[in-house]
């Protein structure tokens, strides 16, 4: 567990996944169901609990990234994360 980490014992949601995919995945491109797994994983281990809704959080977040022009979807099931965003 990361005390440090600002959402300790709070289920994910999407504006929690949304910074979390800016700081793992700046630059990178790769499948929706590996960022899910990841970001909930790294949630969950620096303290926080599995979403509670059940809609994937991971879903709403790369949505309002792409409006923010942070995020693409190139193909089907496949995300690229912009290098040059301005959340960290």
């Amino acid at each position: 567990m990361d005390s440090s980490y600002k959402y300790i014992g709070l289920p994910l949601t999407p504006l929690m996944a949304q910074e979390l995919i800016l700081e793992l995945f700046k630059g990178q491109t790769l499948h929706k169901q590996e960022m899910t797994d990841i970001v909930e994983t790294t949630h969950i281990e620096r303290g926080g609990n599995p979403p509670r809704s059940k809609q994937n959080p991971i879903t709403r977040a790369l949505t309002l990234l792409k409006e923010m022009g942070l995020a693409e979807n190139p193909l089907q099931g496949v995300w690229y994360i912009s290098p040059n965003n301005t959340e960290n």
